[in-house]
């Protein structure tokens, strides 16, 4: 799964590159081509940045992932005061936008890696001729990982809603939109999570 949505998105980012590339020759350097390009060096930024991270520290995935989100934030926020995307009234955005896109990544990282050790000691398991343990669902830290990202995301997005009476009124939809949006995406990766855990549940009862 991790591997299609990986190249989803090299594929969606070769097909926008090309799409905006021959736009150029036919419409020029408009606005919205702009932004596109400026997000795709952003993004290459980031991906070096995060390159260079993962190879030099040796920190756990949480603490990793909150060291990542502070830096990306500053990056973001820095980025955005050179090219014209933030002021000192609506900088704060940034950390709403790094934020959701940090927590979905690390709720898919974390329920991928709770995947690979539980096939891996199948692995084990089954070299020894013992029988399959099926791990109940307490003792599993996906879905409460996933829970803790839902409410994370949830109070981003009221202090979003907070803000709209005291910042600019379209940033701050802005930000409501996003992050009830992550909520929606989280809250769906959450319900596949349980269905399969009750699912694998089912066949091992069976078995």
């Amino acid at each position: 799964m991790r591997k299609i949505l990986k190249d989803t998105c090299i594929f969606a980012s070769l097909m926008i590159l090309t799409v905006f590339a021959f736009s150029i020759a036919g419409v020029g350097f408009t606005e919205e081509i702009k932004l596109v390009f400026m997000l795709f060096i952003l993004a290459f930024i980031i991906a070096v940045i995060n390159c260079v991270f993962d190879e030099k520290t040796s920190f756990s995935i949480l603490t990793g992932y909150l060291v990542k989100y502070v830096a990306v934030s500053v990056i973001v926020i820095a980025f955005g005061f050179i090219v014209g995307w933030f002021y000192p009234s609506n900088f704060w955005m940034a950390f709403i936008y790094v934020g959701v896109v940090t927590a979905v990544v690390y709720a898919l990282d974390s329920v991928k890696t709770e995947s690979d050790i539980e096939e891996i000691n199948d692995m084990v398991r089954r070299s020894k001729n013992e029988a399959k343990e099926f791990i109940p669902l307490s003792q599993r830290k996906g879905w409460k990982v996933l829970l803790v990202l839902i409410l994370s995301v949830a109070v981003l997005g009221g202090i979003s809603a907070a803000g709209y009476f005291k910042f600019a009124k379209n940033f701050c939809l802005a930000g409501i939109a996003v992050s009830l949006s992550a909520v929606v995406v989280l809250a769906v990766i959450l319900a596949v999570y349980l269905a399969l855990h009750f699912i694998r549940k089912k066949k091992t009862n069976l078995l």
